[in-house]
């Protein structure tokens, strides 16, 4: 049986919030080429330049999404491996490869990175979104799938040292 590990929302983030922050800042800079006269700047500067500075904070962002939800991956857990995906291929790879599961605690949502012993398919991490908890106390701890997900990776590892 199949326990998803990552969050149904992973497609979200990855997909379409980036082609909404493309699409807004692609309107706020073409409205601001094409009316440069109600743009307010600093003091000094010609309101000419105003979109020339979206073009640059546009291109920040987008190294900033590429960088944070780029290579956002979905991750299911199938008894003693972990089933993959990049919404392209998929890949499975044993528990025991696992070398080390870490949260990044000040992103939001929660993101989590798998580190493998060997380089995969898709690198030797993986990052991907938990399942989202709501309320003060639970988001300062694992969801269920992630708990679920450690115990298991410790049982297989157990069991790798055993033989």
């Amino acid at each position: 049986m199949t326990t998803t590990i990552s969050s149904r929302w992973t497609p979200f983030y990855r997909f379409v919030v980036p082609v909404a922050v493309v699409a807004g800042l692609a309107f706020a800079t073409y409205a601001a080429w094409l009316h440069p006269e109600r743009q307010k700047l600093p003091q000094g500067m010609p309101p000419e330049y105003g979109w020339v500075i979206l073009v640059f904070t546009g291109a920040l962002v987008l190294v900033i999404l590429r960088w944070t939800l780029g290579g956002l991956k979905q991750v299911e857990l199938d008894g003693d491996e972990l089933i993959i995906s990049d919404f392209r291929s998929e890949i499975r790879v044993p528990l025991a490869a696992v070398e080390k599961i870490s949260r990044r605690s000040m992103s939001d949502p929660p993101r989590y990175t798998i580190t493998f012993a060997e380089d995969t398919e898709f690198g030797r991490r993986v990052t991907f979104i938990a399942p989202r908890r709501w309320g003060w106390v639970k988001r300062f701890s694992d969801p269920d799938e992630i708990v679920e997900l450690r115990s298991a990776w410790e049982s297989a590892r157990t069991a790798a040292e055993r033989r």
